[in-house]
């Protein structure tokens, strides 16, 4: 006890239990095919579907093997194959906002305040869920609505702040940890709040001195994935990979893949090393 009169010693804060992962730490990203799916001891980190493997033992088995498993769910967009589809109402949606690339997918109405109840609901399930299966990690994907051209402009860049800002609060009272998927434009306001970042094609677009300044300053992980894609200005030659992105990826401690297509399928990935 402290004598009278003088002021208490503060208190040490409880350390967190979630995992952070470590600069440099290999990863692999496969999102389908996961009966497919082959551990290898170069890898530390594998990142996979959190609704195709919940009924599997691939997350128990990674985690038997040594490794740590980030897992994957979509936070910004209507997937009608997803178990928990029928959650979502009309209202969640914003009408006529399909993505370029995946047409099935609609993106969500973050904007509008009644909606926002419903998704954020349903996203905390989905992190309860991601806890119940000792997920280490999630990435919720689809976290920069308000600047892509479908949104019209109904999401605005406070309204994609305050949810991301949200998730990663919602994730740590879990004990998960959680990583920023792109979101270029706000990497200064969201790197305290997320433990890790998640990027496709910073190189091809050059894009990545964002994350030098902000989670790579501040010793946080930075995974990246490069395509060699039907898209010129995103798609990066494997030659280009290895002579020019793979070099910069390791000076500056990213840990990166590439892969020819978009299918995030296991197939034909090159591991950055």
């Amino acid at each position: 006890d402290n004598p009278p009169g003088k002021p208490e010693t503060p208190k040490t804060p409880e350390t967190d239990n979630r995992w952070q992962p470590k600069l440099a730490e290999s990863w692999w990203w496969q999102l389908e095919n996961p009966d497919q799916l082959s551990p290898q001891k170069a890898i530390s980190i594998y990142d996979i579907d959190l609704f195709d493997n919940a009924k599997t033992d691939l997350i128990s088995r990674l985690h038997g093997e040594g490794f740590k498993v980030i897992c994957y769910f979509s936070a910004g967009t209507f997937e009608p194959w997803r178990p928990d589809a029928s959650t979502f109402t009309a209202a969640t949606l914003i009408s006529d906002a399909q993505l370029p690339d995946f047409s099935e997918e609609t993106w969500l109405n973050l904007g509008d305040e009644q909606a926002l109840l419903s998704i954020k609901s349903i996203m905390q399930a989905r992190m309860d869920l991601a806890k119940s299966l000792a997920c280490d990690a999630i990435e919720p994907d689809n976290v920069d609505g308000y600047a892509n051209d479908e949104t019209r402009g109904k999401i605005s860049s406070k309204d994609q702040l305050d949810y991301n800002l949200w998730l990663a609060q919602e994730a740590h009272q879990r004990d998960l940890s959680i990583g920023l998927k792109n979101d270029l434009d706000q990497l200064g306001q969201l790197v305290d709040s997320f433990d890790f970042a998640i990027n496709e094609q910073c190189f091809a677009y050059g894009e990545c001195a964002a994350y030098e300044t902000t989670f790579l300053a501040k010793q946080k992980a930075v995974f990246n994935q490069e395509y060699l894609s039907d898209d010129p200005e995103g798609s990066l030659s494997l030659d280009s990979f290895k002579n020019d992105a793979c070099p910069y990826f390791l000076s500056r401690g990213i840990s990166s893949l590439w892969k020819e297509g978009l299918n995030l399928n296991g197939n034909g990935v090159i591991v950055c090393q």
